[in-house]
């Protein structure tokens, strides 16, 4: 009766084993992954990091068909990324050279990113576009 009793114990240890070890080294890969590819791509939102790929599920897509431009759109962007207030706010978008515009709430909500990592803005002229962009601040006007 003893064995009857110790083997099924001693298999649902085995298997839970298993699957911790299995949920441990999934991790240490996709950990790996982000720390060891220079071809991840990060963009920084008021102070939160995401890859281009996370960027580009968050926000809602978004065309300029007179510009021949698509992408996402800035303000759902700046929203989902949890800015509280967003339309008393600027903005500031910087690109990996540092090249940077300010621009403001009714300006993002006629941007856009696109996957090149640019900023285009319909109603804006082409100076405020950004190339390979890295950061989005939020300046707060008090």
């Amino acid at each position: 009766m003893g064995k009857e009793k110790l083997i099924p114990i001693g298999a649902l240890i085995v298997l839970l084993i298993g699957a911790s070890s299995t949920v441990y080294v999934y991790a240490r890969q996709v950990e790996n992954i982000v720390e060891d590819n220079d071809d991840v791509e990060i963009l920084t939102i008021w102070n939160k990091q995401y890859t281009l790929v996370e960027v580009f599920y968050l926000a809602e897509p978004r065309t300029f068909t007179d510009l021949n431009f698509s992408g996402i759109a800035l303000d759902d962007l700046i929203v989902k990324s949890g800015v509280a207030n967003p339309e008393q706010n600027d903005y500031t978008i910087i690109g990996s050279d540092g090249y940077q515009k300010t621009v403001t709430w009714n300006d993002m909500q006629n941007g856009l990113l696109t996957e090149e990592r640019k900023s285009i803005f319909s109603e804006l002229p082409k100076a405020f576009r950004v190339k390979d962009v890295v950061k989005i601040e939020v300046n707060y006007n008090e």
